[in-house]
């Protein structure tokens, strides 16, 4: 069976999650740990900025056993106890395979649709697949979930538009110019929101960047990562002019650009582009006046977040899209898990009929003296497999509905030989 431990940012607020958020390390250790109780067969760790989760496959008859060792585990690593459990979310077989393939799929992600998660995925896969601790089940189950995952990208519109107030900026920043190479570009403010927009940028090739700060080593480090210069904060005049696109994110609490500074600069500017200005700050770091000139494009947090706003409604839309992806990948998964339970069954099956052939071939040839054994063999040998191929594609079909069925019913069809 499948078992799954997990807290994520919609059970639980970020002061609760970081309790159980995992370093690689950790995983390690508690990998290693889980494995040793013989009720587990193999276990797969995500852990994010929103969801820390814990993918196990255990021995069915031993279920108790092994949800009793992850939360043990869990106690003794990260001070888990009842008091959590509310905060905490458990599931099992098909709840948990649509769950992973959501996951993946950016269902459950804090901005739906987003592509970061199916990558954070793989890269807990593959370390655990590095700390060999996943087997056959978890491999197909997490292979399959990937498949989905790019299915639901490529076959609907979930990942579409723009998610965040940063990926909207940059959106428009393609709107409005199709080359980057030839035009300048400032960013004021060295903190995240500034290093998401950096990132988004970083596809096309930039003409030139200058990054500001209130810390100038700061600025430096976030400007050399991308191939930019800095520059200290009170001397943002000097680049105003030659500014193309302008982005502010500070938490500063006045405005750092000015109607003022703005107009100063338009006067001294030789660019034939008209300035474009996003201001990602709460509060505003642009002064409010600014939109009311006609010598620059300003796009404010609140114009950035609409954008957002109406891509989230569109996206929300194609969760029924995805969620039909999803459940023909459950069904298809879930037939293929069953299936696993019936190989013991599948192979007495094969080593019955083998013994039995053998068996029955030497009493048949030692009572009829029949020379013409290479023929004999090769028809004793066909005979057996074909059987055996009738009878384990009659337990495959019938056990689909073992729990609707009597025994009767399925002896019956078992035997089925038509």
């Amino acid at each position: 069976m499948l078992g799954l431990a997990g807290i994520s940012y919609k059970s639980a607020d970020l002061e609760i999650r970081e309790c159980f958020a995992f370093t690689k390390e950790d995983i390690q250790l508690f990998s290693k740990n889980i494995l040793k109780h013989n009720s587990i067969y193999g276990v797969v760790i995500l852990s994010t900025c929103n969801r820390t989760e814990i993918y196990y496959h255990f021995k069915k008859e031993l279920k108790e056993q092994a949800n009793k060792a992850i939360l043990e585990e869990l106690t003794l690593m990260k001070s888990y106890s009842p008091d959590y459990s509310s905060y905490f979310y458990f599931k099992e077989n098909k709840d948990l395979v649509i769950h992973l393939f959501r996951v993946v799929s950016g269902i459950e992600s804090l901005i739906v649709g987003e592509d970061q998660i199916i990558g954070q995925v793989k890269d807990a896969f593959y370390y655990a697949e590095d700390l060999k601790t996943t087997d056959k089940i978890l491999k197909r189950l997490f292979t399959k979930a990937f498949e989905v995952g790019k299915k639901v990208k490529t076959q609907t519109q979930i990942s579409r538009g723009s998610a965040s107030a940063s990926s909207a900026a940059v959106n428009l920043c393609f709107q409005h110019y199709s080359d980057f190479s030839r035009l300048n570009f400032l960013m004021i403010g060295a903190g995240q929101t500034g290093q998401l927009v950096l990132n988004s940028l970083k596809k096309s090739k930039l003409g030139n960047l200058i990054v500001s700060n209130r810390t100038l080593s700061r600025a430096k480090e976030l400007a050399n990562h991308y191939q930019g210069n800095s520059i200290a904060l009170n001397k943002i005049n000097t680049v105003l002019p030659d500014a193309d696109i302008i982005f502010v994110a500070t938490d500063a609490p006045q405005p750092l650009l000015t109607k003022k500074m703005l107009e100063a600069a338009i006067e001294k500017r030789k660019r034939p582009y008209l300035p474009l200005l996003f201001d990602l700050s709460v509060p505003r770091n642009i002064e409010e006046s600014v939109s009311r000139m006609n010598s620059v494009d300003l796009y404010t947090i609140d114009d950035l977040q609409q954008i957002v706003a109406s891509t989230n409604k569109k996206r929300m839309k194609e969760i029924a899209a995805a969620m039909k992806i999803i459940e023909k990948a459950e069904h298809i998964f879930s037939a293929w898990h069953k299936e696993q339970d019936l190989i013991p069954a599948i192979l007495k099956i094969k080593t019955s009929f083998q013994s039995l052939n053998k068996k029955e071939k030497e009493e048949f040839m030692r009572i009829r003296s029949i020379k013409e054994h290479e023929l004999l063999e090769e028809y004793s040998n066909h005979i057996t497999e074909k059987f055996a191929r009738v009878f384990i594609k009659n337990l495959k079909n019938i056990s689909k509905d073992a729990d609707k069925k009597s025994f009767i019913e399925m002896a019956q069809e078992f035997f089925d030989m038509d």
